[in-house]
């Protein structure tokens, strides 16, 4: 409604005169009198950019043609991130360009070849100008001024594209400094829509056009205006048009002219997922920041006109330190904590550094991140705060060559490193998909040092050394895993470009190329009783390796019959009495690697697992049990080998497999058919193409997969989860050769596995949080490995390193569950087990363990209450670990494990939470409470305020706060000051730590282009149909975490606990008002029933009441009124609109077409009084029942007026339908109305 206001008022503005066209020809001729002096901006998608040459006043829009967009890990067949296929790193596609006044006004259009010459020096006279004053003009406002420029993202409309461009002129003593020394200076600022000026850009000039331009109105509104927001509306492509028109007009500019300067920042919402990456939704909001708030602008979805509506205030720790600035100005400061949305807040204090990062986009608290530290440190070096913001992570530095990883949800710190090539860190950057890590700092060297952090691939840092960039807050900008950066002269390089140019120039020997094995071999395995094997074909060279005998003969012990396996030799060496052997094989499903060394001279003991093969890597396609089978085994495409590093051979396997696009049939397939999609060229080119529900799927492993222990342990979890899936699904029928053999390589995974936590525990972290490691050793149940990654053995010296953080929201893309992952709930399931009422489906490895758990008995589920056990021993910190065990709290009742809940309501954390240790209790506690006494109350529950505080008023703020705070706090604080010589109880701050415990997933309903007509039918259905549940019966996972504990709960005990108590106090104060007329109306109608049946006999009833009672009559009105209203109320068990229309359209005959109608029919005679003769009349009623005359109930209104009058008797419908059911619901009406309402009138005139 408020935007269908906001709008008319718009509509009916006097004002149309401001925004008539001002005509603006292109041109190709100008020169530059000045040394030019670039800024640069980018949008936050990235997509565009925007440079202003603060010395000639040239703003150039630009379009990224490096740009990198951000790729999901769902699509397999990625691209690189990398659009720009040339080795180009300028960005030269100008979108528009042109020249502004000193007032903002635009003097000059350039046409997009345009090319602008470049600042000369005259040796004679100096500056090369042939507008002096021009260059005077402009000599005072570059040395009074900064600048600050935004763009916005392209805004698609529905036949043009619009573009942002806001430039603000920054006085800093004005704008960036408390004002102390002049009273007269008036801080305040001017609410209400922006002024606006509109020019059309046209091109082919002829003789009879002429340019016009309308000027600022007067010097006082130039002085006023400090800032300007340029909207340029581009033709799409493709549109036609009329040819004139074509020709003619190119683009059009609107100037919305504003009194507030500061940085700019145009803000999008969230991200927004689609098939080829992420991108970022509409235009929120227009802000600029200074000293004195964020100043908030609205618009249209045209951008027709922009309104200043209010000002918000920083955060109190913010503003304090702006208050006791006294070092210059703060846009330095200010800079260091805007990154696109998001707005940084940093405080040390007890010694823990807390970071608040802010959604500018919503105005309120997105996370809070904290680390303690070590007192024993202290830092001798300091630099501006500098951090960056991925989907899921923000990377924090304070300047100094450490960094910090936080993850965005619950801010848990996932990982940090310290840099010793960095001396000074200038700015962060997530780049590649948020998958890499840019670190722009100053090194030893001369020149700016770029160091790429690879975070999931390798673990590795790569350096490399570009010129200096001078004034990097104005040459360079950055956003979304795009960098640009602006020279001297107005060139736009893309950065990233850059050093990849840089580091190919460094490597330009490239690696030996492979070659396919040309003196290959072949020979039969035999098996372990000397037949020949024809299904294991060994494959070597026996150029390098004559003597090659295979290590491993089979190794998938669930495949039951014979299958076919191919073994290739990657390294064979015997050396003396020493001989070692790689050898790899390709299974049905896996692909395994098997190392063996043997030494003759030594004992076994002193050998690897005592000369035995053991398993070095391993990896599996992770087809769905029900889908393995020999028609979708594993083919080998190429098999290529290179060189050795002592070790191991260069490699490179190609394996490629079928598999059903629906996971959940098994649809059986035949050879003949795999065999004909081998043949088509595209299947074998594409990684995975989807013919007649199959799918093609390939796979490239190489050496570094072994060598480099970050994708080897990936794939070995990945393993322990396929492994685990076909024991459960007896695929090993219970052999006790085959579950040997099976124990033997799980072991061997696990021992993979443990290696690699056990050394590089901060690596596993961060994959865990990329890759979700722990939900497959979930699934692979691994209960001792678990606890090993959550507490270790206890027998580490040094301090234990954190290898595990819960988290709810996964890399985009993914997905947590796969198709058959819950299919070991199937495998387990007897046949006699009841099914679950509920479909459930996990959301994170807390609800994953205790589901997968499910139907154990207590003692056997040792996963649970290992997760229950480290997440509420770390949350003494941090309410952060707690965010998965909230949503899973409702499952742990739901499978009878109320005993787990029970005891960790009584855990350490819930009694001393130190969430807040870096604020004072001062700044969370509401004041109300911290005036009064609090005398007999064991706590209050209330909510910690999130949403930054705005000056703006609306008419009922002052009414809510003079009851809900000034008269209600004034009574509670007399009482408790009368006659009290007690002092106040000391306060303590405690959290529940249980995020989101109380908050629903029910989605709001998209906010409607109202009307006058839909406005007015929406009240009326308020009015008259009362309100439905927002959740049916069957979505009982929408509703918030305490909601469902207290659904699946069977008993009182977990109301036994402070934790819950305060819940229950938090929601009672939001509820409390929805219950008071539901136990007024039963308390009241009970007293009045209970006072009537006082003088109530069996004998003559109420025979022996003498002189009614006519208040006693007044309250059984009233209750049977009050109880009338609760059965209106009850009519929201009906939960869908579409029922009520339907009754209400049946009962109202609106449109009775098939039921049958009584048909009146007179008969008589009539005489001629002048001829005396007699006629025989037979008249008919003529009844139309779609007419509201006839049928009443034809109409709303009147229908309405119809069913009132059913108190007098008047019972039209009886009259003119013959149909049973109305007369069913006349009966009922009767009944419900009007004995009801006749006996309230009956009271009231007694």
């Amino acid at each position: 409604m408020l935007n269908f206001i906001t709008k008319y008022l718009f509509n009916t503005n006097k004002n149309d005169s401001k925004h008539k066209h001002n005509k603006i020809f292109t041109c190709n001729d100008d020169i530059t009198t000045k040394k030019e002096d670039y800024q640069i901006a980018i949008c936050q998608d990235g997509k565009y950019a925007a440079t202003f040459d603060k010395a000639n006043f040239r703003i150039r829009i630009l379009e990224n043609t490096d740009h990198r967009p951000f790729k999901k890990a769902d699509i397999t067949q990625q691209t690189s991130n990398n659009l720009n296929t040339s080795n180009s790193d300028e960005i030269e596609k100008t979108i528009a360009h042109f020249k502004i006044n000193d007032d903002f006004t635009i003097n000059k259009f350039y046409n997009e070849d345009f090319v602008l010459p470049l600042f000369k020096i005259n040796k004679n006279n100096g500056a090369l100008s042939n507008n002096v004053m021009a260059d005077n003009s402009n000599n005072s406002l570059n040395t009074e001024f900064k600048w600050s420029l935004d763009i916005s993202n392209m805004q698609k409309q529905e036949d043009v594209n619009i573009i942002l461009i806001a430039v603000s002129r920054i006085s800093i003593d004005e704008d960036m400094k408390q004002i102390t020394n002049n009273e007269n200076i008036i801080q305040d600022y001017k609410k209400g829509y922006l002024k606006s000026q509109k020019y059309k850009i046209l091109n082919n000039k002829t003789n009879d056009d002429k340019e016009i331009a309308i000027d600022i109105e007067s010097e006082e509104i130039k002085r006023e205006i400090k800032g300007i927001i340029y909207c340029l509306k581009l033709k799409e492509k493709g549109n036609k048009v009329d040819q004139e028109e074509e020709e003619e007009e190119i683009i059009e500019v609107t100037c919305h002219f504003h009194g507030v300067s500061g940085i700019c920042n145009f803000i999008n919402d969230d991200f927004d997922a689609s098939e080829n990456g992420d991108q970022l939704k509409s235009l929120r909001r227009f802000i600029i920041l200074n000293f004195q708030g964020i100043y908030n602008f609205e618009f249209n979805d045209s951008f027709d006109f922009f309104n200043l509506t209010k000002r918000f205030d920083y955060p109190k720790r913010i503003r304090r330190e702006f208050d006791n600035w006294h070092s210059g100005d703060c846009m330095k400061r200010l800079l260091s904590c805007i990154y696109g949305k998001y707005f940084l807040v940093t405080q040390y204090k007890n010694d823990v550094q807390s970071l608040e990062v802010y959604d500018l986009s919503k105005m309120e608290l997105e996370t809070t991140a904290k680390r303690v530290e070590n007192k024993e440190k202290f830092v001798k070096q300091y630099n501006y705060d500098t951090f960056s913001v991925s989907r899921l992570q923000l990377c924090f530095t304070r300047g100094v060559k450490y960094i910090r990883l936080f993850y965005l949800e619950n801010g848990l710190q996932v990982a940090s490193r310290y840099f010793d090539e960095i001396e000074t860190i200038y700015s962060l950057e997530f780049i590649n998909s948020d998958e890499k890590l840019l670190i722009i700092g100053k090194g030893q060297e001369e020149g700016l040092k770029f160091v790429i952090w690879d975070l999931y691939d390798t673990g590795k840092v790569v350096s490399t050394m570009l010129p200096r960039i001078k004034n990097l807050d104005d040459c360079l900008a950055r956003t979304s895993g795009n960098i640009l950066q602006v020279d001297n002269e107005g060139k736009v390089r893309s950065v990233l470009k850059r050093i990849e140019n840089e580091s190919e120039r460094k490597n330009m020997t490239k690696a030996e190329k492979l070659k396919t094995i040309t003196h290959i071999e072949k020979f039969k395995g035999t098996k372990l009783n000397g037949v020949i094997d024809e299904s294991h074909t060994i494959h070597f060279d026996k150029n390098i390796y004559s003597d090659f005998k295979p290590i491993v003969v089979e190794k998938e012990p669930w495949v039951l019959g014979d299958y076919e396996r191919n073994s290739y030799c990657l390294y064979h060496n015997k050396h003396r009495t020493k001989t070692e052997t790689l050898q790899l094989i390709v299974g049905r499903s896996t692909v395994q690697i098997w190392h063996q060394v043997q030494d003759d001279s030594k004992n076994k003991v002193e050998l690897p697992n005592k000369g035995e093969p053991f398993l070095e890597y391993i990896w599996t396609n992770r087809i769905p049990v029900n889908q393995e089978r020999e028609e979708t085994k594993l083919h080998i495409g190429e098999f290529k080998h290179g060189s050795s590093d002592d070790r191991l051979n260069d490699f490179y396997l190609k394996v490629y497999w079928y598999e059903d696009v629906d996971c959940n049939k098994r649809v059986k397939v035949k050879e003949g058919n795999i065999k004909e999609k081998d043949k088509d060229d595209k299947l074998r080119k594409a990684g995975i193409k989807e013919v007649n529900n199959m799918k093609r799927c390939v796979k490239e492993i190489m050496r570094k997969d072994i060598t480099e222990k970050f994708q080897a342990i990936r794939h070995a979890c990945n393993a322990l989860e396929h492994l685990n899936k076909r024991y459960k699904s007896k695929c090993l029928a219970d052999n006790y050769n085959r579950v040997h053999k099976y124990e033997e390589i799980v072991t061997y995974v696990k021992h993979i596995i443990w290696r690699f936590v056990k050394h590089k525990p901060n690596d596993f972290m961060l994959l865990d949080v990329r890759y979700n490691f722990m939900k497959s050793l979930i699934l692979g149940d691994s209960d001792h490995l678990i606890k090993y990654t959550l507490f270790g053995d206890g027998r580490e010296q040094k301090e234990f390193e954190i290898r595990h953080i819960p988290r709810n929201i996964l890399w985009p893309g993914e997905k947590f569950l796969r198709d058959d992952d819950l299919d070991l709930d199937r495998f387990d399931r007897k046949d006699d087990r009841p099914d679950d009422n509920e479909e459930i489906k996990p959301e994170n490895n807390m609800e994953l363990a205790i589901y997968h758990c499910k139907g154990r008995e207590l003692k056997d589920t040792n996963i649970v209450a290992y997760f229950l056990e480290y997440y509420s021993r770390n949350a003494t910190d941090c309410a952060g670990w707690m965010s998965t065990v909230s949503t899973a709290i409702p499952l742990l009742f739901k499978y009878n494990y109320d005993d787990y809940a029970r005891k960790l309501f009584n855990k350490e954390c819930f009694a001393d939470q130190n969430h807040f240790s870096a604020q004072e209790p001062d700044e969370i506690i509401p004041t109300e409470y911290l005036e009064r006494r609090n005398h007999n109350i064991k706590f209050r529950a209330f909510r910690p305020i999130v949403k930054l505080k705005s000056d703006k008023y609306e008419w009922c703020d002052g009414i809510l706060n003079l009851f809900k705070l000034s008269f209600k706090h004034k009574i509670y604080k007399y009482f408790e000051d009368f006659d009290n010589d007690l002092g106040k109880s000391p306060l303590a701050l405690r959290v529940v730590p249980l995020p989101a415990f109380t908050i629903n997933d029910i989605s709001k309903k998209k906010v409607a282009n109202y009307d006058f007509k839909k406005i007015i039918l929406n009240l009326l259905w308020i009015v008259f149909v009362p309100r439905s549940y927002k959740v049916r019966r069957n979505e009982r996972n929408k509703l918030s975490p305490f909601s469902r504990m207290l659904l699946y709960e069977d008993n009182d005990n977990i109301y036994d606990n402070p934790a819950t108590e305060a819940v229950i106090n938090f929601r009672w104060q939001e509820a409390r008002n929805f219950f008071f007329f539901d136990i007024i109306s039963i308390v009241f109608s009970v007293t009045v029933m209970t006072i009537m049946l006082k003088n109530f006999h069996f004998s003559d009833g109420f025979g022996s009441v003498i002189e009614p009672n006519t208040e006693l009559i007044v309250g059984i009105s009233f209750s049977i009124f009050l109880l009338w209203i609760e059965l209106i109320l009850y009519l929201r068990l009906i939960s869908s609109k579409e029922n009520i229309r339907f009754i209400l359209k049946f009962v109202l005959l609106r449109n009775p077409k098939n039921i049958k109608i009584n048909e009146t029919l007179y008969t008589g005679s009539a005489a001629d009084t002048t001829s005396n003769k007699k006629f025989n009349i037979t008249l008919q009623t003529d009844f139309d029942p779609t007419s509201k005359d006839d049928n009443p109930f034809a109409s709303f209104p009147t229908a309405i007026e119809a069913t009132y009058f059913w108190i007098g008797g008047n019972l039209s419908q009886r009259d003119e339908f013959d149909f049973w059911p109305i007369d069913l619901i006349t009966l009922i009406a009767s009944i419900f109305l009007v004995i009801i309402l006749q006996n309230m009138l009956i009271a009231f005139m007694g």
